[in-house]
């Protein structure tokens, strides 16, 4: 077996061209200087679950983006023999990963599944302005909330879940990636990733078999029963290893959206 490492290039980090608010509600996109693109025609918008990206944007313009996500309650895996209620972006933890181009003006869908026991709304740090779009999409189960937004500055942002109580919602899984592509684009790589961080509150111990119930004591004292990647034990082991062959470039998109 050849052992010789692939490269890597273009980590996002919370410093340099790329700004991550990824542990942050204070975080959100600072006013832009620059000015406004016309906007051409419309698409919809590619989402993807953790580790997988949507495409490199190639267009030269800004267009109306439309973002569709669902909120769903789902029991699943939190490792072998442990269930939990994850409350997702989309069904899954992390959120969808969303990528948009700076300029483009993004019209936010966000829909509460039918089988929700709770509201939920979205906080994106990419957004300008207050709350981020939570006060516009409280939404009740099996309801749907739209608003539009203008992606004016580039960044790998945080979005979560802001129905109080915040840490509850966020500590459940509702969190995710939002990018915001520069207006020349990124350097082209072979492979991207999507990494994302989170911890999570049971009211049993670590692997403790069964059906876990989210524990508001230990939330509070920040004392987590699981720290994992991409809402899972395991989920970046074994089959489920990030891979790329010898000489191949790689980026990887890496948040936080844990409570810790």
């Amino acid at each position: 077996m050849n052992t010789k490492p692939f490269k890597l290039v273009a980590l996002i980090l919370i410093t340099g061209l790329f700004i991550s608010s990824c542990n942050s509600n204070t975080g959100k996109s600072k006013k832009s200087s620059t000015s406004i693109e016309k906007i051409e025609g419309e698409e919809i918008a590619i989402l993807t679950d953790a580790p997988n990206v949507p495409p490199p944007i190639t267009r030269k313009h800004a267009t109306k983006v439309i973002v569709n996500l669902e909120v769903i309650e789902k029991e699943m895996e939190m490792m072998d023999g442990v269930r939990y209620n994850f409350w997702t972006f989309g069904g899954n933890v992390p959120g969808k990963f969303i990528r948009v181009r700076e300029g483009d003006f993004v019209e936010f869908h966000l829909k509460n599944n039918p089988s929700s026991k709770l509201p939920h709304n979205i906080d994106l740090h990419a957004v300008s302005g207050q709350g981020g779009g939570a006060a516009a999409t409280f939404t009740a189960p099996g309801h749907e909330t739209k608003f539009s937004f203008t992606a004016l500055n580039s960044g790998l942002y945080i979005y979560h879940c802001a129905t109080a109580p915040v840490g509850m919602h966020i500590g459940n899984g509702m969190y995710g990636l939002i990018l915001v592509e520069p207006k020349e684009g990124l350097p082209k790589v072979d492979k991207e990733f999507y990494v994302c961080q989170g911890d999570f509150y049971t009211k049993g111990n670590y692997g403790e078999a069964g059906l876990q119930q989210f524990n508001m004591d230990k939330a509070l004292k920040e004392q987590p029963d699981y720290v994992v990647f991409n809402g899972k034990v395991g989920a970046l082991t074994g089959d489920n290893a990030l891979k790329a062959k010898v000489g191949e470039t790689v980026r990887l998109f890496v948040g936080n959206g844990g409570l810790i």
